[in-house]
């Protein structure tokens, strides 16, 4: 199965987060929202190297003038941060992502040629509180019509990846599952159907 896009934040420093940035991430996105611009920087210069390194794509979330002063690999956005044709002009020739919560919205990426969309929430989830859970059923019908990579995303863990996979998810965004687990390089395997519990 594809690899993982492992989500980074405050929770978890970047020396924990290390540990996991093996060769089953595809994707490593940083997402601190709680910390200043400089900060931001100094944190991502660090998971830059790391994913560098590794070969892991370098995924910055919303803030494109960090993206572009580092040159990273990509970037994430959501719904009601800068508009995509913004960053699209302002970063071209870089990866950039579209977070949806519903067919219309994910119609409307589609259409606008974002190169994956972040799917969710799948289930309930403590990384992102407000999240709004939306379940299988609009990941089985935006299958249908994707244009490009979805990545799945919301509360998805151990027992229940499986179920986002057949129903349509190229890829599996998480965080807790595996930077909160005693073995998160076994839990990546385990996600990507490499191994077993």
């Amino acid at each position: 199965m594809a690899k993982i896009y492992l989500i980074g934040d405050e929770k978890y420093d970047c020396e924990h987060t290390a540990k996991a940035l093996t060769e089953d991430v595809g994707y490593f996105q940083l997402r601190l929202k709680d910390v200043d611009d400089e900060t931001f920087l100094e944190e991502a210069r660090r998971y830059q190297t790391l994913c560098h390194d590794r070969g892991i794509k370098f995924i910055i979330n919303d803030r494109l003038h960090i993206a572009k002063i580092l040159n990273v690999d990509g970037l994430h956005i959501g719904q009601n941060d800068l508009s995509y044709a913004f960053c699209r002009e302002q970063f071209p020739d870089k990866i950039i992502g579209l977070s949806v919560g519903s067919a219309e919205e994910a119609k409307n990426a589609f259409m606008m040629g974002v190169d994956y969309i972040g799917l969710g929430a799948m289930y309930e989830t403590d990384t992102k509180k407000n999240a709004t859970v939306i379940g299988l059923e609009p990941l089985k019908e935006i299958r249908k019509i994707a244009t490009c990579d979805i990545v799945a995303i919301g509360g998805i863990m151990i027992d229940n990846f499986q179920a986002v996979y057949d129903a349509g998810a190229d890829m599996l965004a998480v965080s807790s599952a595996v930077l909160g687990a005693d073995e998160p390089e076994k839990v990546l395997k385990i996600l990507r159907g490499v191994s077993c519990i």
